[in-house]
């Protein structure tokens, strides 16, 4: 029996240490959404050479150099900005900037598509059984915990005001 306290106060502690890094044990709803976010686009890139049918590729154009030029000019001026004034909730903005920037220059889908595709929770096998499937579930199941989190702090502070 004594066992089993150790296991149940292992896992019990490995979750507090999620939910700390994660939603600020549930009082950061901003802080929960932003790795919702960055996990769909890890999960998007893993993705992109099975699912390269949901990608719509826009056409070599000036507004596309445009696009992408704000999109690295802005990124270097908030890596900057972050570097010189040390905010730790910035860090978190530019790892969710960053992956935004890795997720573009990988899969080139500029309308987000394949990440829209991703997000739904009921198209899991799309390359059937397997290891990735197993990932994928993985990865909702974190996701969902995360959105679990995010409306229960966006509910305590609405409670609070």
């Amino acid at each position: 029996m004594q066992e089993y306290n150790s296991i149940s106060e292992k896992i019990k502690v490995y979750k507090d240490n999620f939910d700390k890094i994660t939603s600020n044990n549930g009082k950061d709803w901003l802080l929960a959404f932003i790795w919702i976010v960055i996990i769909e686009l890890f999960s998007a890139i893993l993705e992109y050479d099975i699912a390269k049918s949901y990608i719509f590729y826009m056409q070599e154009s000036i507004y596309k150099e445009l696009l992408i030029s704000i999109i690295f000019v802005s990124f270097i001026w908030y890596c900057v900005n972050s570097i010189v004034f040390m905010y730790r909730k910035q860090f978190v903005i530019l790892a969710l900037y960053g992956s935004i920037c890795i997720y573009l220059v990988i899969t080139h889908d500029l309308t987000f598509n394949l990440l829209m595709h991703n997000l739904n929770p009921f198209e899991i096998g799309i390359d059937g059984f397997g290891f990735y499937m197993f990932f994928q579930l993985t990865l909702k199941f974190i996701i969902a915990y995360l959105f679990i989190k995010m409306f229960i702090s966006i509910k305590n502070r609405k409670l609070l005001k």
